[in-house]
């Protein structure tokens, strides 16, 4: 699994929307908003993206970000 760096919050690449679902459910509220963003960021990217394959990849992992901001409860 790889991670992307974000100001102190380490994303990681999720494999499965489980995974993604437990890492959200641990988040605070500021690291939602950066995950938010990333995400936010990823799918832009991938409307963007002229190659195929790397559309669905960016993507993919941008519906997992967003499974994973879903998980997010507030406190």
């Amino acid at each position: 699994m790889s991670i992307w760096h974000s100001r102190a919050l380490l994303i990681p690449m999720f494999v499965s929307t489980e995974q993604a679902v437990e890492w959200g459910s641990h988040l605070n509220a500021k690291q939602h908003a950066k995950v938010v963003k990333r995400q936010r960021a990823l799918s832009s990217s991938a409307l963007g993206e002229c190659d195929p394959q790397r559309m669905v990849d960016l993507a993919t992992q941008s519906q997992l970000l967003r499974e994973a901001a879903e998980a997010f409860v507030p406190a």
